[in-house]
């Protein structure tokens, strides 16, 4: 307990004394925060090549411009119909939900003064679909308006949306949640170049030739990095709270398995990049392609399911994609540890960190 508690004082030293720590691992990611916040908040979007998965919930008493508006909705090539017919609004908020669909279509009713609804996830409020949507509703409401001989009600369209989790919800939670993960990570995949530099100054081979135990060196490491990824969480949770007005609804349990096998299985790839890698400039060359790859497809900044179809199974590969969905999941939507998506994150995050560590055992050169 005392070799680890010297080594733990070492480790914890040598991390919380560079400066580049505290502003890479703290705050850059509260830095990407306020930009990205900026950037979607005023994101415009374009209908080219766009496609929605849709259903709608249609009116006990449906009038005559519903029925002329769902037919002229059907001949849309832009919408995927979930299903041909109408379906409950109950119905239709759970696909929504579930992500099943990308919107739900409410028709008018024969109380002209209510809007036509879209039901939309909270999740894609600043993305394309909620923009082009409201073009293409208006663009057929106005299409089936002009194919009747007589003069129409006009309608309005009216945009809601709903979520999974905390009915407050905004877009603001599920980029603080993303960001969270991604902090974590590049702590862990940057982090482990102090394995390079020891190798390389010879301090590796002098402390394996010493009375150290190299498994408390390393636990004492992990420890640290448990600490920094901690400060990470909190810091940007509490900017999120308090600045941007973000909502937490948090599951305990499922958020601290998911945080500490996430911290573990990122620390663990890192080690893998140092054992692939014999400079500090080669090590931070993979390290920043790894991170680079990860941050724009894994759903940090806006919903995976927008990516394209050719690179989606590439977002379906990636540990970050797997940690950012468990810690939304346990942070923000308060899925508990019988959800199947907490163990299909927990397990693919650790079979990352399980065959990272294997792969980078193996080539590390220990003695230099």
């Amino acid at each position: 307990m005392r070799q680890f508690k010297k080594l733990f004082e070492a480790h914890f030293k040598s991390t919380f004394r560079e400066k580049q720590v505290w502003f890479w691992s703290v705050f850059y990611p509260v830095l990407l925060l306020v930009i990205f916040l900026m950037i979607f908040g005023g994101s415009d979007a374009k209908e080219a090549n766009f496609s929605a998965k849709i259903v709608v919930v249609s009116a006990e008493q449906q009038n005559q411009d519903a029925t002329q508006l769902l037919t002229t909705l059907q001949q849309m090539p832009a919408l995927e119909w979930e299903n041909k017919e109408p379906v409950s609004r109950q119905q239709a908020e759970d696909l929504v939900k579930s992500k099943d669909i990308d919107a739900a279509i409410v028709l008018p009713s024969g109380d002209m003064a209510k809007p036509i609804e879209l039901i939309i996830h909270k999740e894609k409020q600043n993305s394309a679909l909620t923009p082009v949507m409201n073009n293409i509703v208006k663009g057929a409401l106005e299409q089936s308006i002009q194919e009747e001989a007589a003069v129409k009600p006009h309608y309005s369209i009216q945009s809601e949306f709903i979520s999974s989790g905390n009915a407050k919800l905004k877009y603001v939670d599920f980029l603080l949640t993303g960001l969270i993960a991604l902090s974590i990570s590049q702590a862990g995949l940057f982090g482990m170049i102090v394995m390079v530099e020891m190798r390389r100054n010879g301090l590796l081979k002098r402390l394996m030739l010493s009375p150290v135990n190299m498994k408390l060196f390393g636990l004492s490491n992990m420890m640290v990095r448990f600490i920094l990824s901690a400060i990470q969480a909190v810091l940007l949770t509490l900017v999120g709270i308090f600045f941007y007005d973000a909502s937490i609804d948090i599951n305990i349990i499922s958020f601290l398995l998911i945080f500490i096998v996430g911290t573990t299985a990122f620390s663990a790839i890192g080690f893998m990049v140092s054992s692939l890698t014999k400079t500090p400039d080669s090590y931070f060359g993979l390290a920043n392609l790894i991170s680079f790859v990860m941050m724009f497809l894994s759903g940090i900044f806006f919903d995976s399911a927008s990516l394209p179809s050719y690179i989606k199974p590439i977002s379906d590969f990636l540990p970050l994609t797997y940690f950012a969905n468990g810690i939304r999941d346990g942070m923000v939507y308060g899925l508990g540890i019988m959800h199947p998506a907490f163990w299909l994150n927990l397990g693919v995050l650790a079979a990352w960190g399980i065959v990272t560590f294997i792969i980078g055992s193996r080539f590390y050169k220990w003695k230099g």
